[in-house]
């Protein structure tokens, strides 16, 4: 909660009560699920005309009648008026200059940072208007002083508003704003507007008309875990103001540190209410067994829980904290990635284990995946060739393919050296290098695989722990034929993949790398086919 501030003066009590009383009378109550609504902003309700109202403020020092002369073009600025003296620099378009009064037929002295020199007058604009410097915004909600101190409140502004800086005496600024003008701590004012403050739902209650408890009323209900945002803290009837519905209300429920959702599950197929209360209540539809809803309160008299129900908040028996047996967990879509299988794992049709559950096919060793979301209990949905279905992540994937190999040039499907890749068990085409780049040396056929900002064309090959080492040793032999001053160009490294797994590919060593980024052809498409 923010700290309590000052007591305002006794005029202020009386305005603030005679708002109350007008707020009751305009606001309205909010029916069951509905967002709640207040009543007019009582700091915003006038009832007479006095001295520290705004309109009758000073003027602000902070806004003034200014000639200023800009640059209308990228122009040099001269040692002598003509063009071919030298050049002090160019001043880029909309340069702010000052003149010294000198003009010499076309051009004009001026003053440009530490410099003075001459600059052609043509490309210069002198004009005269109104310098605003004078907007600042409220870093907390304070009250208005008659003068620079404490002692007679005027009025009231709140956090994140607006307002206009009069004049500065000591650490106390004078200030403007829509309905008084009057003096504030300076530690109150800012030039940049402050962030967004938000407070958290500790219990579900009722939101009021106002913060005096004796002089509002119940506008609506918010419930436990929501967001709001957040105005000022009313220490002495210790509420919070907040907006609900587009309107500022006052909450004793909420409090700044955050507050987590909590859920509930249908035991069995029930009804739902209205009301908590059984003998006055209206049934308004039915939840299913297994339905997992966002939970707000618990009547113990009535033995309800009130829950979020089809957007709506409503309140019935039949649900609790644990999950019945049988029932499928949610899955949250994530952003795809990729995984390859850590074991022969079953994929099952629902992020459950037997005997809930029916297996589509086994996900081979190696084999890749890409992971689509996520359920309780460490599941994953996984997309494997063209079946979708669960595996758990931590036991069945890793990220790394022990015998995954990406290739990107002439093994890739259909080119010259194409044959030597057979014997795999999946392959998968279009995939992506990350942070990398493609250059072509001396031959086309000659690509290399570098570090770099874009990324790279490939196709990736899975193999079997039966012939993955065999396949891995006939291309460690056939990469290491191109050679530079007698050493290698490309070694066996494992490389990141744009979604997020690994493989095993052939890259340009750091010094081969050198040479190519020197000497050779940058592939922009990152493509081996689009390489001519």
């Amino acid at each position: 909660m923010a700290p309590s501030k000052p007591k305002s003066h006794h005029s202020l009590t009386v305005w603030v009560t005679l708002c109350a009383l007008l707020a009751i009378g305009l606001s309205a109550p909010v029916a069951t699920g509905a967002p709640a609504q207040a009543s007019v902003d009582s700091k915003n309700l006038r009832i007479t005309r006095g001295t520290y109202d705004a309109d009758n403020a000073p003027p602000s020092k902070y806004i003034k009648r200014v000639t200023e002369t800009r640059t209308t073009a990228n122009l040099n600025l001269r040692s002598q008026a003509t063009t071919s003296s030298a050049s002090y620099g160019v001043m880029k378009k909309g340069t702010v200059v000052k003149l010294t009064g000198k003009k010499g037929d076309s051009w004009s002295q001026l003053t440009w940072g530490t410099r003075t020199g001459w600059a052609a007058s043509q490309y210069l604009e002198t004009r005269t208007y109104t310098k605003d410097e004078s907007v600042r915004y409220m870093t907390s909600f304070t009250q208005i002083f008659a003068e620079p101190n404490f002692n007679r409140a005027v009025g009231g502004v709140n956090f994140r508003t607006q307002v206009s800086l009069l004049n500065v005496s000591g650490s106390w600024s004078q200030i403007k704003t829509a309905y008084y003008y009057g003096w504030v701590p300076s530690s109150k004012v800012a030039k940049l507007r402050p962030a967004k403050a938000y407070r958290y739902v500790a219990r579900s209650g009722s939101v009021y008309s106002h913060q005096n408890r004796s002089a509002s009323k119940a506008v609506g209900r918010i419930h436990h875990g929501e967001k709001y945002e957040y105005r000022r803290w009313d220490s002495t009837n210790r509420r919070d103001e907040i907006l609900v519905g587009g309107h500022w209300v006052w909450s004793p429920v909420t409090q700044k540190p955050y507050v987590a959702p909590s859920y509930r599950y249908a035991q069995e197929t029930g009804s739902t209410y209205n009301k908590a209360d059984k003998a006055s209540d209206t049934k308004v539809g039915t939840i299913a067994r297994g339905t997992k809803v966002r939970w707000g309160a618990w009547s113990a008299a009535n033995r309800r829980d009130e829950i979020l129900h089809n957007g709506r908040w409503v309140w019935t028996s039949v649900t609790d904290r644990t999950k019945p047996a049988g029932t499928i967990p949610e899955t949250i879509s994530v952003s795809p990635y990729g995984r390859f299988g850590a074991k022969h794992a079953p994929l099952r049709k629902t992020p459950r284990s037997d005997p809930y559950d029916s297996i589509l096919t086994t996900v081979k060793k190696g084999d890749k995946v890409t992971v689509t979301g996520k359920a309780a209990g460490g599941w994953v949905r996984v997309k494997y060739a063209s079946r979708t279905g669960y595996v758990k992540e931590a036991y069945d994937l890793r990220v790394a393919g022990p015998y995954s190999i990406a290739v990107y040039g002439t093994l890739r499907t259909g080119q010259s050296a194409y044959n030597l890749m057979s014997g795999f068990q999946q392959k998968i085409l279009d995939q992506r290098f990350a942070k990398s780049s493609l250059y072509q040396l001396w031959n086309p056929n000659w690509t290399f695989l570098t570090n770099g900002g874009g990324t790279v064309v490939n196709e990736q090959f899975q193999y079997s722990d039966s012939r993955g080492p065999g396949m891995l040793s006939k291309l460690d032999v056939y990469e290491s034929q191109l050679k530079y001053n007698g050493k290698p160009m490309y070694t066996r490294q494992r490389v990141s993949m744009s979604d997020g797994s690994q493989s095993w590919t052939y890259k340009t060593t750091s010094e081969s790398e050198k040479v190519v980024k020197n000497s050779g052809r940058y592939i922009s498409s990152g493509d081996f086919l689009k390489r001519s």
